[in-house]
């Protein structure tokens, strides 16, 4: 009803990327009328590192990985459930950083037996959780949807290997950047733990340059 009432009426839609352009037009086509659409991607400013606002525990010992997201179940947290209980008796620490959501009642009940090497950690400041990712030996990602998904965007600018589907999105906005894993295999996500965990200590670190918010308000300024 919204995408209706937007085609109908607005003068101009600003989107944050081309897939969702296409996606906006192709459902906003059924309404009769596609208003000009233009797009003006996010842009990408990871927090500063703070490691003094880590409570304590944190970090853990390296190599650990994080994963960022509300725990629901289009973040598909339980295909690294899945690839911890692959990974032995001494995984690597897998920090998962987010809220407890909904509609995910079996995610949250192994969570609640504990599985090896997996902690839940709410709440980080922005700091602490740039700290977090900045320090880890990557930012496991396997959401099956997003509209921009800012957390790997951030991450690779810290220069921390991203590993996450092969979403659109992912593929316009970050192309060759990350790992690209089927999100239905936690085998592969299992495998490419391993690998990341031996080589971290020896890892080229090369930040990713993502979109600014210059260009985002130059496109949205020059639509005025």
């Amino acid at each position: 009803a919204k995408l209706d009432r937007t085609a109908r009426f607005a003068d101009l839609v600003l989107t944050i990327a081309e897939v969702t352009r296409a996606d906006v037009v192709r459902h906003m086509a059924r309404a009769g009328r596609v208003p000009p659409v233009a797009v003006a991607p996010l842009g990408i400013e990871a927090p500063i590192p703070d490691a003094a606002a880590l409570p304590a525990g944190l970090p853990p010992p390296a190599p650990d990985f994080v994963t960022v997201g509300t725990i629901e179940p289009r973040k598909n947290h339980a295909v690294l459930l899945d690839a911890w209980a692959m990974l032995g008796p001494a995984p690597p620490t897998l920090v998962i950083c987010g809220s407890r959501g909904w509609e995910n009642a079996d995610v949250m009940a192994r969570l609640d037996a504990g599985v090896p090497g997996v902690r839940e950690v709410p709440g980080l400041s922005d700091a602490a959780l740039s700290a977090l990712v900045a320090g880890s030996a990557g930012m496991l990602f396997p959401s099956v949807a997003e509209g921009f998904g800012l957390p790997p965007l951030e991450a690779a600018a810290l220069g921390v290997p991203v590993v996450c589907g092969a979403l659109a999105i992912y593929l316009e906005t970050m192309g060759d950047c990350p790992v690209y894993l089927d999100v239905t295999d936690p085998y592969s996500w299992a495998q490419e733990v391993k690998r990341l965990a031996t080589g971290f200590e020896t890892r080229a670190t090369v930040p990713f340059q993502g979109p600014t918010w210059e260009a985002h308000f130059n496109i949205v300024l020059s639509m005025a």
